[in-house]
């Protein structure tokens, strides 16, 4: 008896193809829309505010981009960041082929316009500009029991984790422009 494929040539392309564009439009949808619970507390919180005060001025920014970003298809924000895929898929799925398609459609993405070119690699410093490359984008794949895929994406920018404090030693409460005072100044 020989092992048949699970599915002919044609359908695996189809398929491929067919995933190809959800993830596409996954990552348009991510990178230009908010949920409808984020724009209902924009619009909320400019009602609160004083007209014409800088906080209803920023929040009406906010939301003519909101509107632009959706309506042009064009990115919420100026770094679209770090491209994190969480993916599900049944034992066996052929994770290798589904992360060349996700990265395929990262590039199309960004040929789109979906995607600002922001990605650089860490070591040679330099920009593809197709945010692929080493560690770009990332996958983060689980299988589980199910018999179908499910692909989530998160558009990380750099600015979510942004919380820093920088010293200048030497510094009064630390200690001098030594170990001691950078041991002091970090803990």
């Amino acid at each position: 008896m020989t092992a048949q494929p699970l599915h002919s040539i044609e359908e695996n392309v189809e398929s491929q193809t067919a995933l190809f564009e959800s993830i596409l439009e996954l990552i348009r949808r991510t990178s230009t829309q908010l949920p409808d619970d984020v724009v209902n507390a924009v619009t909320g919180a400019r009602k609160d505010e004083v007209k014409g005060s800088n906080a209803d001025v920023a929040l009406d920014v906010i939301g003519c981009n909101i509107v632009l970003a959706r309506d042009s298809s064009l990115p919420l924000c100026q770094d679209t960041g770090t491209i994190l895929f969480y993916i599900h898929t049944p034992v066996g799925y052929d994770q290798l082929a589904l992360e060349e398609t996700a990265t395929e459609a990262v590039r199309a993405a960004t040929k789109k316009g979906y995607l600002r070119q922001n990605s650089v690699d860490g070591v040679t410093g330099k920009n593809t500009g197709d945010n692929t490359g080493p560690g770009s984008p990332v996958f983060h794949f689980h299988q589980w029991r199910e018999s179908y895929v499910e692909v989530k994406l998160m558009l990380k920018g750099g600015g979510c984790e942004n919380m820093n404090a920088q010293y200048s030693l030497p510094h009064p409460d630390f200690g001098g422009r030594d170990l001691r005072g950078v041991e002091n100044a970090i803990l």
